[in-house]
């Protein structure tokens, strides 16, 4: 007998016992040959593009901090995103920082700045920016939106709160789990609900880049958000950039003489019923029943992901409205406008919708 070490295709060294046994007077049975090679090593394939491509589809746990305030007709919200060290490390300062905070009006707020913040201008995002003391730099962002008459104020904060954990890639929570998935602290001016996440920031798509900014709107009846964030997409031919619609991340328009019809993108909260049936008021149809909800459903291509079509009609208006969830976020693209116009553009509606990256 003699001992064999040899190398496997894995490149893991591994010792056995080869036994020559010789049978009768046949001779000794015909050992094949071994054959060795070298193995690619895995860190040679971490070029400079391999990790940066590795980094944008997983990206490092950050930490979100936010305070959602309902008012009378009004939502406030302050955020604070970072690495979960960055944040940490400024908790406290933002937590005496929020108790300042006061409301003039629905559509002011005041405070008192800390020694070493700076606050920024006014964009057409955000009501304010905040720039934090210290390295490294972080922001705060404080945005505010109309609330809803048609919905309980604790649930439009729950439908926030979801958009927020969307961008760590955590799942929703239901409006029963508002309690205890936040927790109530005082400021000067009233109380608002504290929000505490980590989680890993969605992965922006490679290989595309953003529409033109999107502005704050004054269309009636659309989906609420609390933040905006740019989908990418391919725009297709005829349409034009639309005016500004409310809480809209994507707004475009198709026109043909008097005729126009209208689409946006925009993430919100909310069950797709409750959505559903908000499309439907908006052409005079009446509300549907779960059952009758999952019947009407038309699965159609999102990116890389599906999603529901739904389409309604009603007295020369029409909506093709597209529900879709992308990492607990809810998403809905909407074309809505003249039937015969809604009906024409059915085509590069749904290519439009191959291109969206949500």
């Amino acid at each position: 007998m003699s001992k064999l070490n040899t190398i496997t295709p894995f490149g893991v060294a591994f010792s056995g016992w080869l036994v020559v046994c010789c049978v009768g007077m046949s001779g000794c049975e015909k050992v094949e040959k071994i054959t060795t090679y070298p193995v690619v090593k895995h860190d040679s394939l971490q070029t400079s593009e391999y990790l940066a491509n590795f980094e944008r589809a997983h990206p490092k746990p950050e930490r979100m901090i936010g305070l959602v305030v309902p008012r009378a007709t009004t939502l406030w919200f302050f955020k604070l995103q970072g690495s979960v060290e960055a944040v940490t490390a400024r908790e406290n300062d933002v937590r005496e920082f929020l108790k300042s905070v006061q409301f003039p009006t629905n559509e002011e707020a005041e405070w008192t700045l800390p020694a070493g913040w700076k606050k920024l201008g006014a964009t057409e995002m955000r009501y304010a920016t905040l720039v934090l003391d210290g390295e490294p730099q972080l922001e705060m962002t404080v945005t505010k939106f109309p609330g809803r008459d048609d919905l309980p104020q604790a649930e439009q904060v729950v439908m926030n709160i979801n958009r927020w954990r969307g961008q760590l890639s955590l799942p929703p929570i239901r409006n029963e789990d508002l309690e205890d998935q936040s927790e109530q602290i005082s400021i000067a001016d009233g109380k608002g609900y504290w929000t505490n996440l980590v989680g890993r920031p969605r992965p922006k798509p490679a290989g595309m880049t953003p529409p033109a900014q999107a502005t704050m709107p004054n269309q009636a009846n659309a989906e609420p958000a609390a933040e905006k964030s740019a989908p990418l997409y391919n725009k297709p031919e005829g349409w034009t950039e639309g005016p500004s619609a409310k809480f809209a991340t994507v707004s475009l328009q198709v026109l043909d003489g008097d005729k126009k019809a209208a689409i946006t993108v925009t993430s919100a909260g909310g069950s797709p019923l409750l959505n559903v049936n908000r499309w439907r008021g908006q052409v005079g149809l009446g509300p549907l029943t779960e059952e009758q909800l999952a019947a009407t459903a038309k699965k159609v291509e999102v990116g890389q992901m599906a999603g529901n079509l739904y389409e309604m009609s009603q007295e020369g208006r029409s909506i093709f409205g597209v529900i879709v969830e992308n990492q607990g976020q809810m998403w809905f693209a909407k074309m809505a406008g003249d039937t015969p116009l809604v009906e024409r553009e059915r085509e590069r509606f749904v290519e439009f919708l191959k291109s969206l990256q949500l």
